[in-house]
C-alpha cells in the first residue's frame, strides 16, 4: 500500500521533469523514507539519481518498499497539467498509479505500472578535483552564449571558472567573475568537453532559485546536482573525449 499526498506541485513537476528529461522509462523505489529513483538515459552517457523524501509530502504512507516500472515521457504529460493551486494525491491501486488533482476541479488520471526488472546502476566513483557553485540562471545564459558558436562546451576550472565553446566559424569564452560565485574549491586545474544538448537537459528541471552544484575532474564524468524543494537531483554526464 502507498499513498501520499503533496501541495507543493512545482517540486513534484520538477521531480518529474528531472527523470524525464534523461529516461523515457525508469524503476521508481518506493521506499518509508522517501521515493527514490537512479538509472542510466539510454545511450549510457548519463545517469539520474534522484531523491525525494517523505517530508516533502504533506502525508506519505507506506506499508511495505516496493519497485515500480514507470513510463516517465506519459507521467511528464500528465504531471504538467497540474496547476500550482492544486492539491496532488498519489496511490497504488491495481498495478496503477493513481493521481488526483484537487483544485477548481478533481481530475483523476491512472498510469499503468510497465514491467522493469532492472536493478539501479552504481554511482561512479570519482576522485573529483575541483568544486563549484554557482546560480542556475547565470550558467543556463552562459550555455546559450556557447551554443551559438558549438554543440559543446569545455568547462575549466583553475584559478576560476570559466566556459569556452570552438566551432568551425568561431569561439566563445565566457568567464564568471568571483562575486558572481557562490563558492570554488580547485585542488588541481580541471577541464573537461560536454555535449551542449546533453548538460541543457540536465537542467530543465532547475529554477531561478536553484544552485548548481558542480564537481569536475580532468577528462571524467562531470557531477551536477541541485535541490528540489526538499529533495535533491544528481546527474553523472560522461565527457566527450577530444581527438589529438
Amino acid at each position: 500500500m502507498f499513498k501520499a499526498t503533496i501541495s507543493d506541485t512545482r517540486s513534484w513537476r520538477n521531480s518529474i521533469e528531472a527523470i524525464a528529461a534523461l529516461i523515457d522509462e525508469g524503476t521508481l523505489q518506493i521506499e518509508k523514507d522517501g521515493l527514490k529513483l537512479r538509472a542510466m538515459d539510454p545511450s549510457q552517457i548519463a545517469l539520474v539519481d534522484l531523491e525525494l523524501p517523505a517530508s516533502a509530502f504533506d502525508k506519505y504512507e507506506v506499508e511495505e518498499p516496493t519497485s515500480i516500472g514507470i513510463d516517465f515521457s506519459e507521467l511528464s504529460k500528465i504531471t504538467k497539467r497540474s496547476r500550482a493551486e492544486d492539491k496532488i494525491e498519489l496511490s497504488l491501486e491495481e498495478n496503477r498509479l493513481k493521481m488526483v488533482f484537487m483544485g477548481e476541479t478533481n481530475r483523476r488520471f491512472n498510469l499503468g505500472i510497465i514491467e522493469s526488472t532492472s536493478s539501479p546502476p552504481r554511482e561512479p566513483s570519482v576522485d573529483f578535483t575541483s568544486e563549484i557553485k554557482i546560480g542556475a540562471n547565470i550558467l543556463k545564459e552562459a550555455l546559450k552564449d556557447a551554443e551559438l558558436i558549438s554543440n559543446h562546451v569545455a568547462i575549466l576550472a583553475n584559478d576560476g571558472f570559466s566556459i569556452t565553446a570552438q566551432g568551425d566559424t568561431g569561439s566563445a569564452e565566457i568567464k564568471f567573475p568571483a562575486e558572481n560565485i557562490m563558492g570554488l574549491s580547485v585542488k588541481e586545474k580541471s577541464r573537461s568537453v560536454f555535449a551542449l544538448d546533453q548538460l541543457n537537459n540536465l537542467l530543465k528541471a532547475s529554477d531561478q532559485t536553484s544552485i548548481i552544484i558542480l564537481k569536475l575532474k580532468t577528462d571524467a564524468p562531470l557531477r551536477l546536482e541541485y535541490a528540489i524543494g526538499d529533495g535533491r537531483v544528481v546527474y553523472y554526464l560522461a565527457p566527450r573525449i577530444e581527438s589529438t
